[in-house]
């Protein structure tokens, strides 16, 4: 299973911050943020498991950078794993005070980076949870790694699995919209998909590929902006 991490950084180190992390494949990009209010949007909307956050040299910029700490709180039980960057130690105890769970200097040490990404990786489980569906009565535990896509229904959800089977299940789309991993996207009104078996995007059609094109589902303009997320993820 991979970890997905969001960079917030406006430095001249992020391309470099951004490369050294991408050679541990069990950590995923699914966001790049320069700004505090692009962060926390996507932090709330993509729910990733770490955050690299660069704080800027002046007390001015780090108290604005540990701001949105305060400011996700408000909004969140659980925080994701923040990792705090910086070109100086200056600001390494306030960090901790803060209650952040690690601090990297940049430009990034490839030793101390992947000692703690290792450390983060002893200390949470990578096995995928099963998600409950009731049917009919009848309870299904199923795998997300098996779900190819949910179709909306009215108020019903149809799983389509990998083996085949359809399971519907008695509550709306956006409800398992916010039970699903981060590698989970909506595309459509109707659809949301697991981009581990996307296979083709077709811009042109407003088509997306599943499972070696055998399935073919529509996405709209309205989600868009998903659609430029998985091109970027995927390439």
């Amino acid at each position: 299973m991979q970890f997905s991490f969001v960079l917030i950084d406006d430095s001249d180190n992020s391309t470099a911050t951004l490369e050294a992390i991408k050679k541990y494949e069990a950590f995923l990009c699914v966001a790049i943020c320069n700004t505090k209010a692009e962060g926390i949007s996507k932090i709330l909307e993509l729910k990733p498991n770490l955050v690299f956050l660069s704080i800027g040299n002046t007390s001015i910029g780090q108290s604005l950078s540990f701001s949105l700490l305060s400011e996700l709180h408000e909004y969140l039980v659980d925080l994701p794993t923040i990792i705090v960057l910086s070109n100086t130690k200056d600001a390494a105890y306030e960090a901790y005070q803060r209650g952040v769970s690690g601090f990297l200097l940049q430009p990034i040490d490839q030793i101390d980076l992947q000692k703690c990404l290792m450390r983060y990786q002893k200390t949470h489980k990578s096995l995928a949870a099963k998600i409950s569906i009731k049917s009919n009565g009848d309870y299904h535990f199923i795998n997300p790694n098996d779900i190819i896509y949910l179709k909306a229904d009215n108020n019903t959800t149809d799983f389509y699995l990998k083996n085949g089977k359809v399971i519907s299940a008695f509550k709306t789309l956006k409800h398992f919209g916010q039970l699903l991993p981060f590698y989970f996207f909506r595309i459509h009104h109707s659809y949301l998909i697991n981009i581990e078996y996307v296979s083709r995007i077709n811009l042109g059609k407003c088509n997306c590929y599943l499972d070696n094109n055998e399935i073919i589902l529509p996405f709209s303009r309205t989600y868009k902006d998903n659609i430029d997320t998985i091109l970027v993820r995927i390439s």
